[in-house]
């Protein structure tokens, strides 16, 4: 017993220093060498407890995905509201994720680069990560058609897309700016209101004029933010 609860100790704390350095590094300039320094361990133990840096990568990415999109898949699909109420909630859960584990954003958007143009199993888990986050607003927007919340003649994959785009760009802006908290709050705002547009039909994208179907007034533009 106390021998599997140092070992799982010895596991969260290399992970952690994993975390800050691949956050700040990359994981593509960090060496096992880098992470067991951090964490006070040898190099050794590192290949004890994960056998490549691989592996520990890929176990971060695990658990990332658990603290974003799983916590906020669970939530939303748990809300019987609105498409509106539920991508209001996604934008929030996200937000508040990005604004509790930054660490964790930097580190999906420097590996989502680094891998990119590889079809290594690390550039497979991140695009399941992202599989995912689609998955969910795709589930939402299907819903909101058999409902007649959408229109049936709307294009789910360009409601996605433009969601996804709003969800990254915004990340993206809010990292660059240091992880400001005043601008956090502006981006997560004008992401839940330019979601809110697209659903309601009010937005200047192409896609929007096809996206509400007419059983939606509005006139609930004004109570939507």
């Amino acid at each position: 017993m106390a021998k599997r609860k140092a070992s799982a100790e010895s596991t969260s704390s290399l992970k952690s220093a994993a975390v800050k350095l691949f956050a700040s590094r990359g994981y593509a300039n960090t060496s096992l060498e880098d992470v067991a320094n951090a964490a006070g361990f040898t190099k050794g133990a590192v290949y004890y407890h994960f056998k490549a840096k691989e592996n520990l990568l890929l176990t971060i990415l695990q658990d990332i995905e658990e603290r974003s999109i799983g916590v906020t898949d669970r939530e939303v699909r748990a809300l019987q509201g609105t498409v509106a109420e539920k991508v209001e909630l996604f934008s929030k859960l996200q937000a508040r994720w990005a604004g509790d584990c930054p660490d964790d954003l930097a580190i999906l958007m420097l590996t989502s680069i680094e891998s990119a143009r590889e079809s290594t199993i690390v550039h497979k888990r991140v695009a399941a990560i992202y599989s995912r986050i689609e998955g969910l607003l795709r589930n939402i927007v299907e819903e909101g058609q058999r409902k007649g919340e959408i229109a049936a003649e709307a294009s789910v994959e360009d409601a996605v897309l433009g969601f996804i785009a709003t969800h990254d760009g915004n990340m993206l802006l809010w990292y660059r700016s240091g992880c400001d908290p005043v601008m956090g709050r502006k981006l997560s705002f004008a992401s839940r209101q330019m979601s809110l547009e697209k659903i309601h039909g009010i937005s200047t994208v192409a896609v929007a004029p096809a996206l509400v179907s007419k059983k939606i007034p509005r006139s609930r533009k004004s109570t939507a933010a």
